[in-house]
């Protein structure tokens, strides 16, 4: 199956001209960064968590990236970056939680890119901080690896049948169980694609 899987975005790379591409910089105090683009007819598409997409990328080419960030999972590497909340709007909501956690890892920096690419500006929502979090213990678990494995294995799972569909959905599913980003909102979407109109609804830690 996944020889199959990677043969059709080969395929579809090929007719289509593009090449994504996600480079893994480390620095001299060993922590790294990623760096993600997408060439397409020597045009670069520079992916940015904190910015939109210059240009569009379509459904078939966003799966092309995401394969690229699925390959680094098991990478405990810690990244360079902080892991304060991040958003769009300057306002309050920017001092609304922070996070326990004082490092996020190269593997939770690549899923947040893969958040950013599949849902855009929803993943500041969706995945406001590099912050995993377990429901049931009440513990932040970027120091867990085998619980991430588990977060990175659903969206394993969830690319496989993207794959498969030909596209990806606009309801986000990775909120919904045990494992969640911390103070990640639930999604906008139902499983069929219907628009929720609702309060904006956050996982409630227990007390």
């Amino acid at each position: 199956m996944k020889t199959y899987l990677t043969g059709c975005l080969l395929l579809i790379c090929c007719l289509s001209n593009a090449q994504p591409s996600v480079k893994k910089i480390i620095r001299e105090d060993g922590k790294v960064n990623i760096h993600v683009f997408f060439i397409r007819d020597n045009d670069t598409i520079n992916i940015n968590l904190y910015e939109q997409f210059e240009k569009e990328l379509r459904d078939h080419e966003k799966l092309q990236l995401i394969e690229c960030l699925l390959k680094f999972q098991g990478d405990t590497t810690r990244h360079v970056g902080m892991v304060h909340p991040v958003y769009y709007e300057p306002n309050a909501r920017s001092l609304r939680f922070s996070p326990k956690s004082t490092f996020t890892t190269l593997e939770i920096k690549a899923l947040r890119f893969i958040d950013k690419i599949a849902y855009g500006r929803g993943t500041e929502d969706y995945s406001p901080a590099p912050v995993l979090y377990d429901t049931l213990e009440n513990i932040e678990i970027n120091n867990c690896p085998k619980k991430v494995k588990i977060v990175f294995d659903s969206y394993r799972k969830w690319f496989e049948q993207c794959i498969k569909d030909g596209k990806i959905p606009k309801y986000y599913p990775f909120n919904d169980g045990r494992y969640v980003w911390l103070y990640g909102r639930k999604s906008y979407y139902s499983k069929d694609g219907t628009r929720l109109i609702k309060k904006r609804v956050f996982f409630q830690k227990r007390k």
